[in-house]
């Protein structure tokens, strides 16, 4: 007789979140497509089921038909609240569904509502880090709701030492994982975030007038910021950049796209004031991937100069669609990029400066940027990222 398949659940959840709308919301659903996308016998042996809702109660929504889902599910812009709502919601009743599921596992795609009571559910756990920023920066991320600076970083590292399986989307993670949190490197695989690259590569669906119209800006005068406001993002950075490139006589603006909330929206324009800079920041909103797909082209450069990042779909984006990227000289951002974009220190807005002037006075310099990207690009597929996930599942479960 043939053997039973491994009910594996990948937890959606999230995407009906405010996290739906960021990086990490977008990292779900490129895994889940490029998993449907995948050869059958690639899953064999594996029942993979979404987990789309729980309520308080434990009563929740699945499907087997994960694309079918995706294809009619929409990005929720909501209120920080909500998440930390979902994510206590989670912790305590998420295990309930998954022993009405019988799932032998759970793949939590988003690391911060770690269920408990998972043992009661018979279900083991498989958990991605995206990366350790919180316990790296406990002063800037761990308020009274995550325990604190020190409680806060024992639940964090109790939910990868808790896990399973940990997948790290970066060398860097991984290495932070071991080293810091204590994970063993047994438990632990590297699985680099994956994108569409076809999408970002092809031609926009959308003329670039039309788009550039509607957010006021003009080609080539723009640096192209993508993601949101916390500190790790590095505003001052970027801001002092620009006031240095604008000190010379340059119009340059930059254009952040976006959702933001009122809170950190108001800590974009401080940081804009303090640098003398207000004026020259277009606040773009939340945008289509085919708006974006225009804004990567048309612009100087993405200006990414985070101090600390997981990985960073938004370089390869960006890469994919022919942009030269200005990124950080360490960490994932640097392993990701490689010889491919300009790699700065994110404290030193001069640096910073010195490369956006590069690029817009280096015309060689940006072609051979724009062919390196491309190439680069390439190494991180959603087919590449949801192969290497499912060989994980595969050995995870002794399956073949």
């Amino acid at each position: 007789m043939p053997s039973v398949p491994k009910r594996l659940l990948l937890d959606l959840t999230l995407l009906g979140t405010p996290g739906g709308a960021r990086g990490i919301g977008r990292y779900a659903r490129e895994l889940a497509r490029g998993l449907c996308e995948l050869p059958a016998h690639e899953l064999e042996g594996i029942e993979l089921i979404g987990l789309l809702s729980v309520d308080w109660s434990g009563k929740y929504s699945a499907t087997t038909d994960i694309a079918g889902y995706l294809d009619q599910s929409g990005t929720q812009l909501l209120e920080e609240r909500d998440y930390y709502s979902w994510a206590y919601r989670q912790r305590l009743v998420l295990w309930r569904a998954a022993k009405q599921l019988r799932a032998d596992a759970i793949h939590l795609c988003d690391p911060h509502a770690t269920p408990r009571f998972l043992g009661l559910a018979g279900a083991k756990k498989i958990v991605t880090c995206h990366d350790i920023v919180p316990s790296r920066f406990p002063e800037h991320y761990m308020g009274w709701r995550d325990g604190g600076a020190s409680v806060g970083r024992w639940i964090e590292g109790q939910r990868y030492r808790s896990a399973d399986l940990v997948i790290a989307v970066s060398d860097a993670t991984k290495h932070d994982i071991c080293s810091l949190m204590n994970v063993p490197q047994e438990r632990v695989v590297r699985v680099y975030n994956g994108v569409n690259v076809d999408q970002w590569s092809a031609e926009p669906q959308l003329a670039a007038a039309t788009v550039l119209k509607k957010f006021e800006l003009q080609a080539s005068d723009y640096l192209l910021y993508v993601g949101g406001a916390d500190w790790r993002k590095n505003i001052e950075g970027m801001m002092g950049a620009l006031a240095h490139v604008r000190q010379s006589g340059s119009n340059l603006v930059l254009a952040w796209a976006g959702h933001l909330d009122a809170s950190h929206r108001e800590r974009v324009e401080n940081a804009a004031s303090q640098a003398c800079v207000a004026d020259a920041v277009r606040y773009l909103g939340h945008v289509t991937d085919d708006e974006l797909a225009v804004l990567y082209r048309a612009s100087v450069a993405h200006l990414f100069v985070s101090r600390l990042e997981g990985f960073g779909l938004t370089v390869v984006e960006a890469m994919a669609s022919g942009c030269p990227v200005i990124t950080t000289d360490a960490g994932s951002l640097a392993e990701v990029a490689r010889d491919a974009a300009l790699t700065v220190d994110p404290e030193d807005p001069p640096a910073i400066a010195a490369a956006i002037r590069r690029l817009m006075f280096e015309p060689e310099l940006r072609t051979e940027l724009i062919a390196r990207g491309k190439s680069r690009a390439a190494r991180f597929t959603r087919q590449a990222q949801a192969l290497a996930t499912a060989q994980a599942y595969r050995r995870f479960f002794g399956i073949g």
